[in-house]
């Protein structure tokens, strides 16, 4: 079973146990847009719903699992300050449906889990990741300030090696 939405891809395995949501916009890195924001806050809701699913992985389709928010220029231009808010807050909403639903949520990382990413990784209640995968809180490094990636940095990795990730905006490796 599967189902619809533009940016994600949500899949059930057969045994209906496990479901997967996959980010998906490989060529911009699965930043997140305010579709992408979305979708995955919709697929984590419709999994959470979903009564035989008793897991959720979540990863990200081609070389990276989530590089962040999309940044780009033409975002910004004109945005007043009350818009920005609306905006940052979309973006953080995944993160905080993850704490609200029942079932646990896997992230399973590919390659780089980069500001937004991070959240998500921390957010979920195990994360698995590849060998080379690479971490970081890099807002700081393009003016901005999330604030939820960072609380649950906080909870998970506690208050000294957070301020360096948000402070530095250094991209670490996972070993």
């Amino acid at each position: 079973m599967a189902y619809e939405y533009e940016t994600v891809l949500a899949e059930i395995t057969d045994d209906g146990l496990i479901g997967t949501i996959t980010l998906n916009r490989p060529e911009a890195l699965n930043t997140f847009n305010e579709t992408l924001a979305r979708d995955l806050e919709q697929a984590l809701l419709d999994l959470d719903e979903d009564k035989d699913v008793r897991v959720i992985i979540i990863t990200g389709a081609g070389r990276s699992f989530s590089a962040g928010i999309d940044i780009s220029p033409e975002i910004f231009e004109g945005m007043a300050p009350n818009e920005y808010y609306d905006w940052i807050t979309l973006m953080s909403r995944p993160i905080a449906v993850m704490s609200k639903i029942k079932k646990p949520v896997i992230a399973s990382v590919n390659a780089l889990a980069i500001a937004n990413g991070i959240g998500i990784v921390a957010a979920a209640d195990l994360a698995v990741a590849e060998a080379d995968a690479r971490f970081g809180a890099t807002a700081i490094n393009v003016g901005l300030n999330c604030i939820l990636p960072q609380v649950v940095l906080y909870r998970n990795i506690g208050k000294k090696r957070t301020l360096e990730l948000v402070l530095t905006g250094r991209i670490i490796s996972r070993s």
